[in-house]
């Protein structure tokens, strides 16, 4: 799993500078298992940096996403999520209320190595989600 440590020497490496901005997202971003929309963590880091724009927390994302900080899960074109980067998994969403859960299983990458030997493609990474009803809407 990508460490704080890690990401900001990411950083000093690419010569970009740790804002206090961003490193408030690392922050975030690193703690616990949550998958986070960008509205979320605007409102979260609002709190703490009133003065910081959505704009602001968009183009560090698309940042943190470029030098392999953080994961984008897609949903479609309307709505992505995003993680901080650990070890290669999967996902279960809640069909009814967007809940999303990490699954590991490495015999999942038997797929992908698979693909890749009959498609003849360079395969450098895939997404699997699972889509179902979590318990809590089970019980409602």
């Amino acid at each position: 799993m990508l460490s704080i440590e890690n990401a900001v020497q990411t950083l000093k490496e690419k010569n970009i500078r740790l804002t206090p901005q961003r490193h408030e997202l690392i922050n975030i971003l690193s703690k616990g298992n949550k998958h986070w929309t960008v509205e979320e963590l605007y409102q979260l880091l609002n709190e703490s940096m009133p003065s910081v724009s959505i704009t602001t927390v968009y183009n560090n994302i698309n940042l943190f996403c470029e030098l392999g900080l953080v994961k984008e899960i897609q949903f479609g074109e309307a709505l992505s999520k995003y993680e901080w980067k650990k070890e290669d998994h999967y996902h279960i969403v809640c069909s009814e209320c967007g809940e999303m859960v990490d699954v590991w299983y490495p015999a999942l990458k038997e797929v992908e190595v698979f693909a890749q030997s009959i498609s003849k493609f360079d395969i450098s990474s895939h997404n699997l989600q699972f889509y179902g009803t979590c318990s809590n809407c089970e019980q409602k």
